[in-house]
């Protein structure tokens, strides 16, 4: 059966209507063109004007981590440690015997009162019997009870606050995941990114929650062989050591094994932690509290062999670093283990805390950027504070990446949720923040579509309205081409499909 979308207006298209066959747009044409193609049998759906896009592309995010977030108590919208405790408690209420009770999502710069973190004596005051995890936002900092501290063997952490690589440690605390646990998490978050437009994701979900990369590999691909997933995943591969990796390889995984629903990407490698957190690695300290520079988690010789071992099975290796020493680290582990012209899109994540010198080598070694425009909505307000004015001013510049690398957009969720019309309005408005580094409303646009395809080595398919390109499309009441740049957030998706199936309708 035929699916024809007519009265439509189209992105970057004077055409008004499209036909959809299978999962593959057929036509994009005129209304006249599309309905003599179809018969009683076929579908026509009438979008009265409204504007089509093709599906957004979150280039990095954590789609298990999203899901396991909407399924613990969400601490976003806290405004103060009284507010968080009124929510854990509601929680704890309605803990089952042996349950752990798990938040997210807090920031302590949003806070009305002190700007400080939750820590143990807080959380044992809540209860010193139930196990609490609270983490921030951005996922580098968490804070125990000392009964979580106990359980994880952790109990010299004397204020209870864990960051980094200690994370892991208390996640292997916890109550083992099983996989229909799994895959509701799997499920929360492809229908949390449905709603925002997303069709693919680069996700990295090996450790998000579970600590090995068996499980989450398996259910994912179970879920794409059986088509169960309504989003296509380029999953980002994360592991604990070299040698896990190496397993990995082994048992015949490396990049683009898998299909179109479930494919394997790059190595993931998190090398510091983040600048909410002050854990971001700096290479001087910083600017509002002298007495840290960061942590890193690897060592440049770590790096290197990671990457070397990534290479010999033609596997790229992305990662994590948001702190201009970590970013100095990358940089060195590259030298002389990314090919000329960059062929396997080696990158780095975030894209935050740049030098200029950083930013000319990652021009001139062609890498892959992956920013997060809708980080400005909580960091513009923070950034020369944290790293100073110097700094601050060369820092996250997309239009300079954008224009001389392959750069892509998302949201790392759930630090951010996977809210695409948010990164596009910030990546023109950058919340006021040099604005110099601003992108065209089209430049935003294909920075979370057709820039997204490429960057997961997908254009051929993805990220277009165009002949034999897939039907994932979204919908939105506005055309966000021809509003006002701090309106965009405010259109609506209407609609959502992917495969040529409506999978979100509001």
């Amino acid at each position: 059966m035929k699916k024809a979308l007519i009265n439509a207006t189209i992105y970057k298209s004077e055409k008004q209507a499209i036909l959809i066959e299978d999962n593959k747009i057929l036509i994009v044409g005129m209304n006249e063109d599309v309905l003599q193609q179809i018969s009683d049998s076929d579908e026509v759906i009438d979008l009265n004007g409204m504007f089509v896009l093709p599906g957004f592309v979150d280039s990095h995010m954590h789609l298990v981590g999203l899901g396991f977030y909407l399924s613990c108590v969400q601490l976003a919208t806290c405004t103060s440690l009284e507010d968080m405790k009124e929510r854990l408690l509601a929680r704890l209420s309605t803990l089952k015997q042996g349950q752990w009770l798990i938040a997210r999502g807090y920031n302590e710069e949003t806070f009305t009162d002190a700007k400080v973190k939750p820590t143990k004596d807080f959380l044992d005051a809540i209860s010193k019997d139930v196990p609490i995890c609270v983490t921030r936002s951005c996922g580098h900092s968490m804070s125990c009870n000392t009964k979580a501290l106990q359980l994880a063997s952790m109990n010299e952490s004397k204020d209870g606050i864990v960051e980094e690589m200690d994370i892991n440690v208390v996640h292997e605390a916890w109550p083992k995941v099983d996989e229909s646990t799994l895959i509701d998490y799997i499920q929360k978050g492809i229908a949390c990114a449905n709603a925002f437009g997303v069709t693919t994701v680069g996700s990295d979900d090996f450790l998000s929650i579970c600590d090995s990369y068996e499980l989450p590999l398996n259910t994912f691909e179970k879920l794409s062989y059986q088509e169960k997933m309504n989003l296509r995943v380029n999953e980002q591969c994360e592991f604990n050591d070299v040698e896990e990796f190496s397993r990995f390889l082994d048992e015949g995984y490396t990049f683009d094994v898998g299909n179109d629903l479930f494919r394997i990407g790059p190595l993931k490698l998190v090398t510091d932690g983040s600048l909410g957190a002050r854990s971001a690695a700096m290479s001087k300290p910083y600017h509002d509290a002298q007495d840290t520079t960061g942590i890193m988690n690897y060592s440049v010789e770590e790096m290197q062999t990671f990457v070397q071992l990534a290479n010999q099975f033609n596997m790229p290796t992305i990662a994590h670093c948001i702190g201009d020493r970590a970013v100095d680290d990358v940089l060195e582990a590259y030298a002389g283990n990314v090919y000329e012209g960059n062929p396997l899109h080696h990158g780095i994540v975030h894209c935050q805390i740049l030098r200029q010198d950083q930013i000319d080598q990652i021009i001139q070694k062609k890498l892959s950027c992956y920013f997060q425009s809708i980080f400005l909505f909580t960091d513009a307000a923070i950034v020369e504070n944290r790293v100073g004015e110097a700094l601050a001013k060369s820092s996250y510049p997309y239009k300079t990446l954008y224009e001389n690398t392959i750069a892509s957009n998302g949201s790392d969720a759930p630090v951010e949720m996977p809210n695409a019309l948010l990164g596009i309005e910030l990546a023109i408005t950058r919340n006021g923040m040099h604005q110099e580094e601003s992108l065209s409303v089209e430049q935003a646009i294909d920075s979370y579509t057709i820039k997204g395809a490429e960057q997961l080595f997908m254009q051929d398919r993805i990220g277009k309205i165009a002949p034999d390109y897939y039907a994932d499309l979204v919908v939105l009441d506005t055309d966000i081409t021809k509003v006002e740049a701090n309106q965009i957030h405010e259109a609506k998706v209407m609609m959502t499909f992917m495969n040529g199936e409506v999978v979100f309708e509001r």
